[in-house]
């Protein structure tokens, strides 16, 4: 098979087990287990953790028969050192921080967009079910679309049109055509996946996503509850200039980095 067709079928593999299990998790969930007590109707993300729990080994099991590879070493789970570890997880807090106070700004968290409904949906799990969510839920997030996806697209198309079209996917898939949220989802997934290349692990964007997602959790239940712009803008200022740091030092320390070329599962463009 041609490499641009088997890259449309790998593709076609993950989006349609993303969206046939997904799919199936959702009308399970919502319509024998959410009405079977109160408890869920806080901790919805249950149906996300549901979906991880089954959607995972549902790829692991596509990649070994189908494609005949080891998932795990196709998306490149090494181990990474200490200064990368750091700045994922610096990037991460800052990403954190920045979303949070932008999602607090009155215009934003009116009615007119979803980013508070969005949050609230994700951050009212109590927190041993939101820990659960944050590690599983990442693992299997940063695996389907970094380390899966977008190394299929590295295999026909040059890295950055790579990382725009994994974004592109993202945002639409999580969000499902909510052009704003979509638009969170693409800057995001841009970023990690900028550091997924420059530190060649997929740990580098699951370290961040917990880093961002686990901040923004602690932030919503004991953070301030202002709303005052300058203090938001404040906010999102010492978060953006975080992550530009974070950036420099990360473009920085890629060149230091190196891995074993038998162990290169893409050769990028």
């Amino acid at each position: 098979m041609k490499t641009w067709e088997m890259m449309l079928a790998r593709v076609a593999v993950i989006i349609g087990l993303y969206f046939a299990w997904f799919l199936a998790a959702q009308k399970l969930f919502f319509n024998y287990v959410y009405p079977r007590s109160a408890w869920f109707e806080q901790n919805t993300v249950t149906v996300i953790i549901l979906n991880d729990i089954v959607g995972l080994p549902l790829m692991l099991l596509a990649w070994r028969f189908l494609f005949k590879e080891n998932l795990f070493k196709a998306a490149k789970f090494r181990v990474m050192d200490g200064k990368s570890v750091a700045i994922a997880l610096w990037i991460g807090l800052g990403a954190g921080l920045f979303t949070v106070a932008f999602s607090r700004l009155p215009v934003i968290a009116s009615d007119k967009y979803k980013f508070v409904e969005l949050f609230d949906y994700l951050n009212r799990a109590e927190w041993y079910v939101f820990l659960v969510f944050l590690i599983l839920g990442n693992i299997y997030k940063e695996t389907l679309f970094r380390g899966i996806l977008m190394n299929e697209f590295r295999r026909v198309l040059p890295v950055w049109i790579a990382i725009v079209i994994q974004g592109v996917l993202y945002g639409a898939l999580f969000f499902l055509g909510d052009i704003p949220l979509s638009l969170y989802g693409f800057l995001g997934a841009v970023i990690f996946a900028l550091l997924y290349v420059w530190f060649k692990s997929i740990w580098a964007p699951i370290a961040a996503q917990i880093a961002c997602q686990g901040s923004q959790y602690l932030l919503w239940h004991y953070g301030p509850e202002t709303r005052d712009i300058t203090v938001m803008s404040i906010v999102m200022a010492v978060a953006a200039a975080m992550i530009a740091v974070g950036i420099f030092l990360a473009v920085k320390h890629r060149s230091s980095i190196t891995v074993p070329p038998y162990s290169e599962a893409v050769t990028p463009t």
